[in-house]
């Protein structure tokens, strides 16, 4: 007898037309791969997404003909996104009129600090999504690809992001359950209070291995002109590198670049 996996998809809607049904889980296995550092496995989708393993394989497959995911050349087959993904993200109106504003004062952030800059923009309301990126002189340096995604909570600019939302909205967030992403992030709502408020005072926030495994970051939230923030400017550096007499020096710097950005803003 032959037996074959069942299609059914807690996160669709049993009235959802097949379709918009596929459409559906093509979207979360892209949003699926955006939120892994490296390439992933068809059976991990599968188990992430509670999907059976020949529905992601025949989603990938998809993506890959029309360009969207590709596979990593590693000897077993994980799929990552496609650089088309990032230059057709990048290329949107609104993308390209912030990069254009932040660019100039992010390579000047680069060439004070000698550190990886980052340009982070919010992702619905949980994570920020990288758009731009002036990488390091130094050849041990932090890296992320553009489109790497990360928690407002686990992160430098996150917590930056977190500190200029109205009040309704970060009570918001930190009601939920937040992920503890690496041994050292904070999930304790009163201690990510206390984080926002000296993010407040001081206009920048700090991250020591929250996010990744030996990165720091200090991040400063850019804000438009009615104070909303919008995204945030990040300086990242390897943890061998980080020193703790200077984050007042480099979150000087941040704040300065956030605000210079938030000035050239296009009306």
């Amino acid at each position: 007898m032959t037996t074959t996996e069942p299609e059914h998809d807690a996160a669709a809607p049993a009235t959802t037309p097949p379709g918009t049904q596929t459409l559906i889980r093509g979207l979360r296995v892209l949003e699926a791969m955006a939120a892994q550092e490296h390439p992933i496995g068809v059976g991990d989708l599968s188990r992430s997404l509670e999907l059976p393993k020949s529905t992601v394989q025949r989603l990938l497959r998809t993506l890959d003909q029309e360009g969207w995911a590709q596979t990593s050349g590693e000897p077993t087959t994980r799929w990552q996104l496609s650089p088309r993904l990032a230059t057709l993200c990048a290329g949107t109106a609104s993308a390209e009129g912030l990069r254009g504003a932040a660019l100039p004062h992010m390579v000047e952030l680069g060439k004070r600090s000698g550190e990886t800059i980052h340009f982070i923009v919010p992702d619905r309301d949980v994570r920020l999504v990288l758009i731009e990126r002036v990488d390091s002189i130094h050849p041990i340096r932090s890296f992320n690809d553009l489109g790497a995604s990360t928690l407002l909570h686990s992160s430098a600019g996150g917590k930056a992001f977190m500190a200029a939302l109205p009040e309704d909205e970060l009570a918001r967030y930190l009601s939920r359950p937040l992920e503890k992403v690496m041994p050292n992030t904070t999930t304790d709502p009163q201690q990510l209070m206390h984080q926002v408020i000296e993010a407040r005072r001081n206009g920048y926030a700090v991250n020591i291995s929250e996010n990744r495994e030996h990165v720091c970051a200090i991040g400063s939230a850019v804000v438009n002109r009615t104070g909303r923030p919008i995204a945030s400017v990040v300086i990242s550096m390897p943890d061998i590198r980080f020193e703790p007499t200077r984050v007042a020096e480099w979150g000087g710097w941040v704040r300065d670049a956030a605000a210079a950005i938030g000035q050239d803003l296009p009306r």
